[in-house]
């Protein structure tokens, strides 16, 4: 009775951990990368199925082996424990089977992945969008006037690009190693401090596509995120339209107005770290505040659709503005995502500097700085 019962509790361990296990692997979440939603992730997706279903057979081969061996060879009634079975010293046929097999096996795989490896690494036609890690936050800097200058719009976080174009990636660096991956439009790239690195990402149909920084680079490593917002063409051109717009439209709010107040508070806290084109551009160019040397540019904030390194949301469900966690993480973002402000990594904790009436002030400006995102249907 007491091996039966002993019997029956390491099954009870064994079915529950198949149910953990297989509970976990139908875990799902923003980063998925078995939907693949264009070119360059299906071809990634096609060679990880290829493997996979080749690891199912090769499994399936050893798991029968392994039965087939304990079956037959098992103890029998009647055998003497202590004779022992006959010792084979070397056998050519079976060691050169699972020696050949599984050199074949890898030789295949090396040769249909290597012409993906490669094409993915080459540099397309298209547009091209710089892209800059640093901890914590991603900034993205586009061409929009075609003259190779990387200044015309510059976003944090989101990734806006047109449905069905191949768009060219130049992946830096400000600080320490980071990595790139929005996994339904392609593979993780390393991000290297002193290299530019070649990356492409498309889309087949609109939508928004998330990432995240995927080699660990410090305290908020696991707060880095980023989303890729793709549009259809006409979308993206007014897209560009409004943020060049609002920089040329920047302006000095009116005297005697929250956002006039905002605006002082903003010149007198902010701008030692933060750039708006047209207005307050002194910070432009690094920053000896800085570690990375750069914060991001606010100067189209509420065309965002994320803020604080896309951990919160800029609007909520209903589509209103996110008042609630803006005005928190402009008080104590230190609070709100993991930092090192005394290190010059991260926003500092204004929470014994503004008071309630200088927060309400500073929101009111801030929510003057762009308009609401352009968004896929």
């Amino acid at each position: 009775m007491p091996i039966c019962t002993g019997f029956s509790r390491r099954w009870r361990f064994v079915v529950l951990g198949l149910v953990a296990l297989a509970v976990t692997g139908c875990a799902t979440g923003r980063l998925d990368a078995t939907k693949p939603a264009g070119p360059n992730a299906r071809d990634i997706d096609g060679l990880m199925r290829l493997s996979g279903w080749m690891a199912v057979v090769v499994g399936i081969f050893v798991a029968a082996a392994v039965v087939t061996i304990i079956v037959k060879f098992r103890a029998k009634p009647g055998d003497d424990p202590d004779e022992l079975p006959p010792q084979i010293h070397g056998n050519r046929k079976a060691e050169l089977t699972w020696t050949l097999i599984p050199t074949a096996l890898l030789i295949f795989l090396t040769v249909v992945t290597l012409p993906t490896v490669f094409a993915l690494a080459e540099k397309g036609d298209g547009r091209t969008i710089v892209v800059e890690g640093q901890q914590w936050w991603w900034q993205f800097s586009y061409d929009t006037d075609g003259d190779g200058q990387f200044d015309d719009v510059v976003t944090a976080n989101d990734l806006v690009i047109p449905v069905g174009e191949e768009v060219n990636l130049e992946l830096r660096s400000n600080d320490v190693i980071h990595s790139f991956w929005i996994p339904q439009l392609n593979g993780k790239k390393d991000v290297v401090p002193g290299r530019v690195h070649d990356w492409r990402i498309s889309a087949d149909e609109p939508g928004i596509f998330y990432g995240e920084c995927v080699e660990f680079c410090g305290l908020s490593h696991a707060n880095m995120q980023m989303r890729t917002i793709v549009l259809e063409p006409d979308d993206f051109d007014r897209w560009v339209a409004e943020q060049e717009a609002q920089i040329e439209a920047a302006s000095v709010p009116a005297e005697g107005t929250p956002e006039a107040a905002g605006y002082d508070l903003f010149g007198t806290h902010c701008i030692s770290c933060h750039v708006i084109d047209g207005v307050y551009e002194s910070a432009a160019g690094g920053n000896a505040n800085l570690a990375s040397g750069i914060a991001p540019n606010l100067t189209n904030l509420m065309s965002r659709t994320a803020f604080a390194g896309a951990l919160f949301d800029t609007y909520q469900s209903d589509g209103s503005l996110n008042v609630a966690e803006l005005r928190e993480w402009v008080r104590n973002a230190p609070a709100m995502k993991p930092a090192r402000a005394d290190n010059r990594q991260g926003m500092l904790d204004f929470s014994e500097v503004l008071t309630a009436e200088d927060l309400d002030n500073l929101l009111a400006y801030l929510t003057t700085l762009g308009s609401a995102p352009v968004l896929p249907e």
